[in-house]
């Protein structure tokens, strides 16, 4: 009985595996969200195949879940791509840590230089490290000629780092780290 069990538990899992082929159609669908969520199984089995891995990274960075990168910059070294690709990852990682360390500890971010990248986290933190900011009731104002962003803290524990890009006086987009 235990091996029906167990043959039927292998054809369940072989049916409604995520295989690379329906991670990279979903990725081109750009379903980024499924790519990140379901990618995650690649990574926790430590999976090396890097195309697979900057296509999760990559949907990650999109959806704003950057936790997952660290993990994944790791593994990207067989090219110069791969191993760009793992610098960004690990930069955003970096990034968003720096961020979270600012609003929590007042940590001076000025005079750090990292890459620069178009993400959210690299905008914010390029005009932190800049000092171009002002605090306006324990809130962080950022003002480009583009966009301007709000960083502040949540109320739950633990608290999350939002930021707000706005544009014209309206929200475009939220964003929220821990």
């Amino acid at each position: 009985m235990r091996v029906v069990f167990a043959l039927l538990g292998v054809f369940w899992s072989y049916i409604y595996a995520y295989s690379y082929n329906d991670l990279l159609r979903d990725y081109e669908a750009k379903n980024f969200d499924k790519v990140c969520n379901e990618g995650n199984a690649f990574i926790l089995k430590n999976d090396k195949n890097e195309q697979i891995l900057v296509a999760i990274g990559d949907a990650c960075s999109r959806i704003d879940s950057i936790n997952p990168l660290g993990n994944i910059s790791k593994n990207l070294i067989s090219t110069k791509e791969y191993r760009e690709s793992g610098s960004y990852f690990a930069t955003l990682v970096l990034q968003k840590k720096l961020i979270y360390q600012f609003m929590h500890d007042n940590i001076n971010l000025k005079e750090l230089k990292l890459p620069r990248t178009n993400h959210v986290l690299s905008i914010v933190f390029e005009q932190l490290s800049k000092g171009n900011y002002e605090i306006v009731d324990k809130r962080v104002e950022i003002t480009t000629p583009e966009m301007n962003y709000l960083l502040w803290l949540s109320d739950d524990d633990p608290k999350k780092v939002y930021i707000d890009e706005n544009k014209d006086g309206k929200l475009v987009k939220r964003h929220w780290y821990l």
